[in-house]
């Protein structure tokens, strides 16, 4: 009997890591620039959509092209959702300054707000990924999924926000945090999302037409 070396699940899981290391590398370097986070990100939900699936293929080559073929909208969306979140944060800062109850309320209105709006930065991105639709048609479908689809919704903004609380918790968590982020930390938390994502659209894949093409098929 002959043993293949590459059919054993130590030498798989390994693979798997190396391919989320090399994601999240391309993730954090088409980040920097800022203004491409939003390409960036779509990119490596493009791949990581397909990974959990075993579908993805070439990790750089299908990076690099859903890079380029959403770059433009991708690129206008996130400049949205930018500035949504630096209006959001005065609010939310003038609100928390506000005397007696009215602040406490005001308080809690704007950080449901930022969980509807953090929801829709999860959602809207991965469905530029998978979709072929306007601007305006994803985020009207990442609002849609963020109230339809609830409990997925609280497990995605949970694994993000926890991750951030749990880095930023002290000094040496921090310390600690920080090569996990450099080296896997982006590409692990899309990794999870993409488990509860691949479900939730199914919400939409029972509805699928022509206005609303399936990418993954395509690519």
């Amino acid at each position: 009997m002959r043993f293949n070396i590459t059919d054993n699940v130590v030498v798989r899981a390994l693979s798997r890591i190396c391919d989320m290391v090399c994601l999240n590398v391309l993730w954090l370097i088409c980040c920097i620039p800022v203004v491409t986070i939003g390409a960036s990100t779509t990119a490596l939900y493009s791949v990581m959509l397909k990974m959990v699936k075993n579908e993805e293929g070439y990790i750089f080559r299908g990076f690099f092209k859903a890079f380029k073929s959403n770059f433009k909208q991708s690129t206008f969306m996130w400049l949205i959702l930018a500035a949504l979140w630096i209006v959001w944060l005065i609010d939310y800062r003038v609100a928390m300054i506000m005397p007696g109850n009215v602040g406490v309320v005001m308080s809690v209105i704007f950080l449901a707000i930022g969980f509807i709006l953090l929801s829709v930065n999860i959602y809207a991105f991965p469905l530029t990924a998978r979709y072929e639709n306007t601007i305006k048609a994803t985020l009207k479908n990442a609002l849609i999924l963020t109230v339809g689809k609830l409990p997925y919704t609280f497990l995605m903004v949970i694994v993000l926000v926890a991750a951030v609380i749990a880095s930023l918790w002290n000094t040496v968590t921090l310390l600690f945090a920080i090569p996990l982020w450099l080296l896997i930390g982006g590409s692990l938390i899309a990794w999870l999302n993409s488990f509860l994502l691949r479900r939730v659209f199914l919400v939409l894949e029972s509805g699928n037409d022509s206005e609303n093409e399936n990418k993954s098929e395509n690519d």
